[in-house]
């Protein structure tokens, strides 16, 4: 996968839209997560060179994919989705994973989606997080460990995030755009979506 990344050029791609994947239109690299933990993720870059190649491409993926499920010794863990290259010269690759450890260990990135007690248990230590509705409300880390029950997204890859549920708390670098949609702005740094 770090190959395929390498190919198309990082950054989000902000003027344009993809219509494949996550039931609606997403303009920049997304990551979405299902009720049972399920993981899409639409990847949106800039596809103008001359020398890509979409079939080559989609080739390359569908290797790797291959070869990730032989060594999981799952033949779903991994899928390919829709990949649709726009007018505009910006592909968008769907990639479908059945849990966020399988993403975590085929990207190569950060990535958990549990319950609070879950990342507790997976020796995940927490930051201090802001409510996303009320401005100047903070939650330490020890109040973080008392929502032993609720759900939370740690990641560390500049990219829109979206939940199924309503986001109650984020730490810095997350924006929020609206229930169940945020934004982690920091790449490379560890970041905490809470969510209800």
């Amino acid at each position: 996968m770090k190959r395929m990344r390498a190919v198309l050029l990082i950054g989000c791609i902000s003027s344009l839209i993809c219509a494949c994947g996550l039931g609606n239109k997403v303009d920049t690299t997304t990551v979405s997560f299902a009720k049972d933990g399920e993981v899409t993720e639409i990847i949106v870059e800039d596809f103008s060179q001359p020398y890509y190649d979409m079939e080559e491409l989609k080739t390359d993926i569908q290797a790797e994919i291959s070869q990730y499920n032989a060594n999981a010794g799952a033949e779903d863990a991994v899928e390919l989705g829709d990949v649709e290259l726009t007018d505009e010269n910006v592909i968008c690759v769907e990639m479908n994973f059945k849990s966020s450890e399988d993403y975590k260990a085929f990207n190569e990135k950060e990535l958990f989606w549990g319950t609070v007690a879950d990342a507790y248990s997976a020796g995940y230590e927490f930051t201090s997080m802001r409510d996303a509705g009320q401005e100047g409300v903070v939650l330490s880390a020890k109040d973080v460990l008392e929502k032993g029950d609720m759900h939370i997204v740690i990641l560390e890859e500049a990219q829109q995030v979206v939940v199924p549920g309503k986001i109650a708390y984020i730490s810095d670098g997350i924006s929020v755009i609206e229930d169940g949609r945020a934004v982690n702005l920091n790449e490379g740094q560890t970041a905490f979506i809470l969510y209800q």
